[in-house]
């Protein structure tokens, strides 16, 4: 996993003023190309600044970082007193205790604004990326499901699902937990009807504290088994899951907190 953005120095008792959430009706960024270029700008004394898919990622010194962007919520910034880095940007990733947050040094607080307003907006477009994966994931899926229930032979696992098996197999026994989850995912893309896949990669996405990944997979690993003598242990995955992410989509937007994985938001 990527290291969450902190740095032992800027987690150093500070003095900081009141903070404030960010208005973003007087700042906000007319498209994702220039959201980009406002946290380039204001990430300037970090070198190798790099906006990915669901990421920022950025260097300093011989350290990478990075700001998981579907997981943001509660961005606001505060200003630092007696601080070589005069302003602070913080946020709350759902799967941290509490808030973190980058310095930089500024003259102002315009690049903080910036910042804030370019990782909201970053934000909520890798939320609305995620919430169609995960609907195109379950349209998907009722399709192979559909075949599967009206054919009169067990299908065979193609082979290239197998490689991705055995390689997902494999790290896991290795301890590599992004890699056995990355090759899960890519063996049920090609055939999302193995049960045994479908558990294995909602306990890794559950134990990752990835939910939304979690909730789709082991909803349907209970479509293809409902009768399991686990079934009863995944519904209850489900519940503590769903309110987890509750809690994530309230802090967000409250009107949003209902919304169940599979169903996009209005």
């Amino acid at each position: 996993m990527h290291q969450f953005a902190r740095n032992s120095a800027l987690l150093a008792v500070l003095c900081f003023s009141a903070q404030a959430v960010f208005a973003h009706h007087d700042v906000e960024p007319k498209d994702a190309g220039e959201a980009i270029n406002w946290i380039q700008e204001a990430l300037h004394s970090f070198s190798n600044v790099k906006v990915a898919e669901n990421y920022i990622v950025y260097q300093q010194r011989d350290q990478s970082y990075s700001i998981i962007l579907p997981r943001i919520a509660n961005i606001s910034y505060a200003e630092q007193k007696r601080s070589s880095y005069p302003y602070c940007v913080f946020w709350r990733d759902y799967v941290s205790d509490g808030p973190t947050h980058i310095c930089w040094g500024i003259k102002g607080h315009k690049n903080s604004e910036r910042f804030g307003a370019a990782l909201e907006y970053l934000s909520g477009e890798a939320r609305q990326k995620t919430q169609v994966e995960i609907d195109n994931d379950w349209a998907h899926f009722q399709v192979q499901l559909k075949a599967l229930r009206e054919s009169t032979t067990k299908p065979t696992m193609p082979e290239a699902a197998r490689e991705h098996q055995v390689l997902a197999e494999y790290a896991f026994k290795e301890k590599n937990t992004d890699k056995a989850m990355l090759e899960y995912t890519e063996a049920l893309k090609i055939f999302s009807t193995w049960p045994e896949g479908q558990f294995n990669l909602a306990t890794l996405c559950g134990e990752a504290k990835h939910y939304q990944c979690a909730v789709l997979h082991m909803k349907e690993y209970l479509a293809l088994a409902p009768d399991s003598s686990d079934a009863q242990a995944a519904k209850d995955s489900i519940i503590i899951w769903n309110d987890k992410l509750s809690a994530f989509r309230a802090a967000i937007a409250p009107e949003s907190a209902a919304v169940q994985p599979g169903k996009t938001p209005r």
